[in-house]
């Protein structure tokens, strides 16, 4: 096999990798998330203003479907009974390209925003599916290294303690 050949068949997968996506460069609708200030949103603390711009559609109805997250084995939540729900399910007006909600979003995650968009004139524009990614708020991420460090060093010390003594009492 040929370089040439190799470098097709990988960018062939990327390709379809990405031709996947349920949010892609061309897509018709933005959603643009963010807090009271202006920044990133924090679960469970801030209440996000989620704007939903459409390219084509000055005016009209969309019906909004959000879901949250699905449970992951290796890193379950601070609140598990909502892993994995219908969240949202609401129309909002469209006005000058634009339909706005607020919400607090419970915690981490991927959710899915599946959007079905009616034009002023009463007809369907079509489905659309956004992700909405929300992160892990930075002071419980640098709270839980703190305590994975002081958990670390008391082990380290009290093996240290124990082994000592062992080391007097079992001497060769």
């Amino acid at each position: 096999m040929t370089k040439v050949t190799f470098l097709g068949i990988i960018a062939i997968i990327f390709a379809l990798m990405f031709s996947n996506s349920p949010v892609t460069a061309g897509e018709s609708i933005i959603a643009n998330v963010q807090n009271e200030q202006g920044g990133d949103v924090r679960p469970d603390l801030d209440t996000a203003e989620v704007e939903l711009m459409f390219a084509n559609i000055q005016n009209g109805t969309a019906h909004i479907f959000l879901r949250s997250p699905e449970r992951k084995f290796f890193s379950p939540t601070d609140f598990p009974i909502v892993e994995g729900t219908d969240l949202i399910d609401a129309t909002l007006p469209i006005e000058n390209g634009k339909a706005t909600f607020q919400y607090m979003f419970p915690i981490r995650g991927d959710y899915h925003l599946k959007v079905d968009v009616v034009d002023g004139e009463g007809k369907a524009a079509g489905t659309h599916e956004l992700v909405i990614t929300i992160n892990e708020n930075p002071e419980e991420v640098k709270n839980a290294v703190i305590f994975i460090a002081i958990l670390v060093a008391f082990g380290f010390v009290v093996g240290y303690v124990l082994s000592r003594g062992r080391k007097r009492v079992h001497a060769v």
